[in-house]
């Protein structure tokens, strides 16, 4: 089985200007502190448009002054994942990386990254949730987590993109 995970990794970094290929495109509907290539911007701005749970995940991330995400593609994403998220720390600022699969299907994956964001927005200690029966939290890998959360939340967001009723008793 291939994951979609989040590494979570406290550093500090140097902060690096982004190109001019990395800003968002104009008239995107990304928040602000949301950046991709223009193409990919106008694939998540197409999700943006067509799921109000990613339009909520957009606006809690937009909310979070202190969180940079980058969503970009990767040619290079080891075998054993689907995609995945760098988070960073530096003092109070968050930085996440999201890295997708060249694909043409992205909507599943998009949201469910981004709910990782989220679950450093809200400052949740995967590491601890793993030792707790029933969190919905595991770490697959050296480092790296998944949670049911993040897994439920890209297929409500696939299945409101593609125009399906999602429920998730189906599971």
């Amino acid at each position: 089985m291939r994951w979609v995970c989040v590494v979570v990794v406290s550093l500090l970094l140097s902060a690096e200007p982004m190109t001019a290929d990395q800003q968002r495109c104009r008239g995107s509907r990304l928040p602000p502190n949301v950046s991709a290539r223009d193409d990919l911007a106008q694939v998540v701005s197409r999700i943006y448009d067509r799921s109000p749970t990613f339009r909520a995940q957009c606006a809690r991330i937009a909310a979070a002054g202190n969180v940079r995400v980058t969503i970009q593609i990767d040619t290079a994403i080891p075998t054993r994942c689907r995609a995945f998220t760098i988070v960073s720390r530096r003092g109070y600022d968050i930085r996440a990386q999201v890295h997708l699969p060249p694909s043409s299907s992205l909507t599943e994956l998009v949201a469910h990254e981004f709910e990782h964001v989220l679950e450093q927005i809200e400052g949740m200690n995967l590491r601890a949730l793993t030792r707790k029966k029933d969190s919905g939290v595991r770490e697959v890998e050296g480092g790296a987590f998944e949670t049911d959360r993040a897994q439920a939340a890209g297929r409500v967001v696939a299945a409101e993109v593609s125009g399906r009723h999602y429920s998730p008793a189906a599971d």
